[in-house]
């Protein structure tokens, strides 16, 4: 079972690489690493403005903490020929699942470590709490979420249920008064619970496994539904076989289609700007984008890194909207319009310049509100310009017609 274990997690590892090398490219390095740095400086200025506990304070650190516990499930990576082929081998998955349980810990333990170390300066000045508190509560978190992940291996084995209740419904409520009791009182609660809560379920745990009762329907099910999440969150920035974009019909937004006229020359305008709106991926990513560059405006107060953010997160959009004319043009019924490539490179500049002005919009209301009518706004709104009207005008319709100069399409 162990060399089964090491098979399946080596060839999930690489495919797990694959993908994560291609999201992981220069523009969202950059990007990403903009984004860690205005909200770090944010967070600055935030604790800088506390002078006293705050009111609200131990019960945001109770919500956030209560929050981080719920990152990360159990990684079975079962397959659905497991339940016909492994059946004779059920009463030996103890090993197994061992080894998946050892595996699954380490994502949610860096997350409660890591979420723990960045709110202890706010639990610190804004609940009171202090460092020892943080960290007995952080260690208690530990220990509360590998009962959880046990609990997990209780539903693949038909076991969540307790006196007619969820097992996770009944953990999360004793988190919950954990958390309340140790914030509030007494922080050592967090970890004494937390450890008799995980070691009592792990004696449980191994009884349950060696019993041989596993529901293997629902334990694929339930990795399947794992993995399709992990899938669609790569699909956002790559193609991943199984996982397909969602097309919406969205008729309330008709009314944007008007202004287009139906002549020959706004062919592909039309045929762009319905996809885009139809298409999930694509407006969904447009709106992600926008919804964190405006809340991001609005929360920066630092001239330069507003100005970085406002020219940078234009440059993304226009350039994860450049796929979408690849995905277009490998349609093959769309050779059938007597369109020219150079009509086709217009339609497609028309909307980005459009999307990108909705977007650049926002963002200046998002700018006027932080900054007011100043000199320092008017700068950033105006280099926001300059980069739509290059990315529009100048990047984008030559990096198109070397899409159609390749001849693929």
């Amino acid at each position: 079972m162990k060399k089964l274990w090491k098979d399946r997690l080596r060839r999930h590892q690489i495919n797990q690489f694959k993908y994560l090398r291609l999201i992981f490219n220069d523009n969202f390095v950059l990007a990403f690493i903009v984004l860690i740095g205005a909200l770090g400086f944010w967070y600055s200025n935030f604790l800088g403005t506390i002078r006293h506990e705050l009111l609200l304070g131990k019960p945001a650190v109770i919500l956030i903490l209560l929050l981080v516990t719920q990152i990360g499930k159990i990684a079975t990576l079962l397959e659905e020929p497991d339940s016909t082929f492994l059946l004779v081998k059920e009463k030996e998955f103890y090993q197994y699942f061992k080894s998946a349980f050892n595996y699954s810990i380490m994502l949610p333990v860096v997350a409660i470590v890591v979420v723990s170390f960045l709110l202890s300066p706010f639990a610190f000045t804004g609940a009171g709490l202090s460092i020892l508190d943080i960290c007995l509560i952080a260690i208690g978190l530990v220990f509360f979420k590998l009962a959880f992940l046990n609990g997990e291996m209780f539903k693949m084995y038909g076991r969540e249920q307790v006196s007619g209740l969820n097992l996770k419904l009944i953990l999360n409520i004793l988190l919950i008064v954990t958390l309340i009791v140790s914030v509030y009182w007494f922080s050592w609660a967090s970890l004494l619970i937390g450890l008799i809560v995980f070691v009592s379920m792990q004696i449980k745990n191994k009884q349950i496994c060696e019993s041989g009762q596993l529901q293997w329907q629902q334990a694929i099910a339930d990795e399947n539904q794992r993995m399709f999440r992990v899938k669609r969150f790569y699909n956002l920035f790559t193609d991943v076989p199984g996982v397909n974009s969602k097309i919406k019909r969205r008729k309330w937004l008709d009314f944007l289609f008007n202004p287009i006229k139906p002549v020959q020359n706004n062919t592909y305008l039309y045929l762009f700007a319905r996809g885009f709106v139809r298409n999930n991926e694509y407006i969904g990513l447009f709106m992600r984008l926008t919804i964190i560059q405006a809340i991001m405006l609005a929360l920066i107060d630092n001239f330069y890194i507003s100005l970085i953010v406002e020219m940078l997160f234009i440059y993304l959009v226009g350039f994860q909207l450049k796929p979408y004319f690849k995905d277009v043009m490998l349609n093959m019924m769309q050779r059938l319009y007597p369109v020219s490539g150079s009509d086709k490179i217009n339609d497609f500049t028309k909307l980005s310049v459009l999307v990108l002005c909705v977007q650049w919009i926002i963002s200046a209301i998002a700018i006027a509100y932080k900054f007011g009518i100043s000199v320092n706004s008017l700068i950033i709104i105006v280099a926001g310009l300059a980069v739509l009207l290059f990315v529009g005008y100048f990047y984008m319709p030559r990096q198109l017609k070397k899409y159609l100069d390749n001849g693929v399409y």
